[in-house]
């Protein structure tokens, strides 16, 4: 069913009449899309360029049981069989499926309210709420991430985060202690402080992942403050060490020894306070993390439950709008990340 806005109205194209809509003022579905939307586009860790988006099944509350699926390496090498010879009982290779586990329970909500929704019929209504959804996809974008960077750093410590309802890692160590292992760990570089240290590491990344078989389908995240490094490291900026022409004609990184390369400033961010009037203040769980290697199935998140409801609150004279996104991440395949860190991540002390 196609929708267009004509003269401060939704209407159904295909018959031309004005949609059913909540007191026919306000359509959640047309702006939940949008929420989707901006939220995709606001993601850096949780992207679908980072994370793996497959999953079995269906939830429709918190708590909900969802199944990551992936294939074992089962294939043998069962030598040259003649023209006469036969396999044995036991050559036999067994095409596995494996499923893990994935409980969905944390998620984000948010509410606002307005003069009347009616205004969100006019132009300026609308934009004002296209504004507002923006905000907010930003926002919960940013807690999508932190959730993702928090889930990497449980698992370099060996936990599963997902089994917890808390969305970042205890500083107790009674409550870490309380979170179950996870069936693998994500290995961590510590970048030495030496000359040329931030190729070097991500050099020792990208061997870590040659020798987990990790597919070729990989990216890199760094800090600007690694960016900066980069700049400035002869080996980096050398062309003759990449066999060929400029590898920097603009100053931008596109690849390092061919792996997408993306910036964030969520990395080594140890501040959320707001300092400046129109900067957003971001989050903090990637603060640990200088740079992150992978392939796109070491972290899974399911993102498939939005909803959004105007409603009436009795204490005003105003109108309301409230939304929740019910989300969560798990690491699955563990040894297709790396990260490189200042210091080392250890569990928290006694």
């Amino acid at each position: 069913m196609a929708e267009a806005f004509t003269g401060g109205v939704y209407t159904d194209s295909a018959v031309g009449h004005p949609l059913q809509t909540t007191n026919n003022l306000f359509i959640p579905k047309i702006w939940t899309s949008q929420l989707l939307n901006d939220l995709e586009g606001s993601l850096v860790l949780g992207s679908a360029t980072i994370t793996n988006r497959n999953y079995e099944g269906e939830f429709k509350r918190g708590g909900d049981v969802i199944h990551i699926p992936h294939f074992l390496d089962t294939v043998n090498d069962f030598g040259l069989k003649q023209a006469y010879d036969s396999f044995a009982s036991n050559e036999m290779d067994k095409a596995a499926l494996e499923y893990i586990k994935m409980t969905v329970q944390k998620g984000s909500s948010f509410r606002f309210h307005v003069d009347s929704l009616h205004q969100l019929q006019t132009q300026a209504g609308i934009d004002l709420m296209s504004n507002l959804v923006s905000q907010r996809a930003r926002k919960t974008a940013y807690a999508i991430d932190a959730l993702v960077a928090q889930t990497i750093q449980a698992a370099v410590l060996g936990k599963d985060l997902n089994a917890s309802p808390s969305a970042v890692v205890p500083t107790v160590l009674a409550d870490f202690n309380a979170i179950p292992a996870l069936h693998g760990s994500i290995a961590q570089k510590v970048i030495p402080g030496t000359a040329n240290a931030i190729y070097t590491t991500i050099v020792d990344m990208l061997t870590e992942l040659d020798l987990n078989h990790a597919p070729q389908d990989r990216y890199l995240i760094i800090a600007p403050s690694v960016r900066a490094e980069l700049l400035k490291t002869e080996a980096f900026i050398d062309a003759a060490h990449w066999g060929g022409g400029a590898v920097m004609p603009t100053g931008a990184i596109g690849q390092i020894l061919g792996v997408p390369v993306m910036v964030s400033n969520t990395l080594e961010n140890t501040s959320s306070v707001r300092t400046k009037k129109l900067v957003q203040p971001l989050h903090t769980g990637a603060a640990k993390f200088s740079m992150v290697m992978g392939s796109t199935n070491a972290i899974s998140m399911v993102l498939p439950l939005a909803e959004m409801q105007a409603y009436q609150p009795q204490e005003d004279f105003t109108s309301a709008v409230k939304s929740r996104l019910v989300y969560d991440a798990k690491a699955i395949r563990t040894e297709q990340m790396v990260v490189a860190t200042r210091t080392e991540i250890v569990p928290p002390a006694a």
